[in-house]
């Protein structure tokens, strides 16, 4: 495998462009870079973000409530074979909910050091609908810029328009390109999600995820208990899938990092032992298991207290075969995110969906700010208004009537909130960054 990484840490000199090594499955970790160019300041939003709902979630630990999640799977395929079954499809589902409430076959595979510390986040998912798109269109990583090919999501691009994603879990299943330098392949994305503190909507105007891009992307050959397929990672080695991948994803749409951290080295060089997944019960990793199982592994000697790798662990890159569990740390993320930042899929809340008010125009200037935000593109007959601050979970913390644009926010943390607008009978919402 260090054979790989060296031709990818080439491949990246020649583009003249560092991200994160493209022989990684997942690309969470190019998401929240995207963000980060966009936004500087984005990581530490996303880290602050799932610290709270960490938080959130450790305080109800003890509920008895099984959360069902509503799923959406958008089949968009251009070959007969990526038009995948419905029994393939219903067997990962099986496979989502039974990682999900640790009914799967292995689960009694965890290792002794970590058998106080894994748990059943007692999620479930329910899938509601299949929608099957043909395409002439393919969809792939754009090496150069880092883009993700969310123009799957969207039928004007070839894609699939996502339901509402406030309310539904919406999966993408398509052909996911490999990464090729002449006629090999160095690298394979298998899937990517946003994390949480993209949920809703980002100011108008700029090429940032929106609602319509919430959800999962999984390439064709992940899906299902003993997938059909097999995959290439890279330099010819061919993988069987075992439907963990959307377990994976899943894990970074309910909040989760990588357990190595957001960090790691773009090369694969590195170690990333001075980055960290936000989660006290998982062991510090200098890297991800390239598709091994090696249970000896030690990538971080740290401490009297220093552990094993956990590669058993869903939000590692270990061999689909040996994952086998989340912890109780991880859990209370997830749940925390669900009693927060996505409560309208479990029914906790009931989110509003903006609509046209004002003008269709309205943003906030400058977004990130620290101590003032202005309100720009409101119609002359909207001078006098009402606005709300609301925090990352929906609680109100201030609200007044304006006839200055302005608002200041110098006392508030930083963070991420979200700025309701409401003029006459209609409403407006728009996030912001306060940092």
């Amino acid at each position: 495998m260090l054979k790989t990484k060296i031709l990818l840490g080439l491949l990246f000199i020649l583009f003249g462009h560092c991200m994160l090594a493209q022989h990684q499955p997942c690309g969470y970790d190019l998401a929240v870079d995207q963000m980060e160019q966009k936004y500087p300041g984005y990581k530490q939003v996303v880290q602050q973000t799932m610290k709270k709902a960490k938080q959130n979630g450790a305080a109800n630990r003890n509920s008895n409530m099984v959360y069902k999640v509503p799923v959406v799977i958008h089949i968009v395929w251009k070959n007969e074979e990526e038009n995948l079954s419905e029994e393939l499809i219903n067997s990962q589902m099986e496979v989502l909910n039974e990682d999900f409430r640790r009914l799967n076959p292995n689960a009694n595979e965890v290792r002794e050091i970590f058998e106080d510390v894994v748990g059943d986040p007692m999620i479930e998912f329910e899938l509601v609908e299949i929608i099957r798109t043909q395409t002439g269109n393919e969809f792939s990583l754009d090496i150069i810029t880092g883009a993700l090919p969310d123009i799957v999501k969207s039928s004007a691009s070839g894609g699939s328009d996502g339901r509402d994603p406030e309310r539904f879990l919406n999966i993408w299943i398509c052909n996911i390109q490999p990464i090729t330098l002449g006629t090999l392949t160095v690298g394979q994305l298998l899937g990517y999600a946003y994390p949480p503190a993209g949920l809703d909507h980002w100011p108008a105007g700029v090429n940032a995820p929106s609602p319509e891009t919430e959800g999962v992307v999984l390439d064709y050959r992940t899906i299902g208990r003993n997938s059909p397929f097999t995959i290439d990672p890279g330099l010819g080695q061919e993988i069987q899938m075992h439907g963990r991948s959307a377990t994976h994803e899943v894990g970074h749409y309910l909040g989760l990092m990588h357990i190595w951290g957001i960090n790691e080295d773009p090369f694969g060089i590195q170690d990333s032992c001075n980055s960290d997944d936000g989660m006290d019960d998982t062991p510090n990793a200098g890297a991800q298991s390239i598709f091994d199982c090696d249970h000896t592994k030690n990538s971080c000697i740290i401490g009297t207290n220093d552990q094993l790798d956990m590669v058993e662990n869903y939000m590692d890159y270990s061999n689909e075969a040996c994952q086998n569990s989340f912890t109780m740390d991880q859990i209370a993320m997830m749940r925390g995110v669900l009693e927060g930042p996505r409560c309208g899929l479990v029914g906790l809340c009931d989110p509003t969906s903006s609509v046209n008010l004002l003008t269709s125009n309205v943003e906030i200037f400058p977004n990130p700010s620290s101590n003032q935000i202005n309100i720009i593109g409101l119609n002359s007959s909207s001078d006098n208004f009402q606005y709300i601050i609301y925090n990352n979970f929906g609680q109100e913390l201030f609200s007044g009537k304006g006839s200055s644009n302005s608002i200041d926010i110098n006392h508030l943390n930083d963070g991420i909130y979200y700025l309701k607008l409401v003029s006459g009978n209609e409403e407006l919402n728009l996030p912001f960054i306060k940092n």
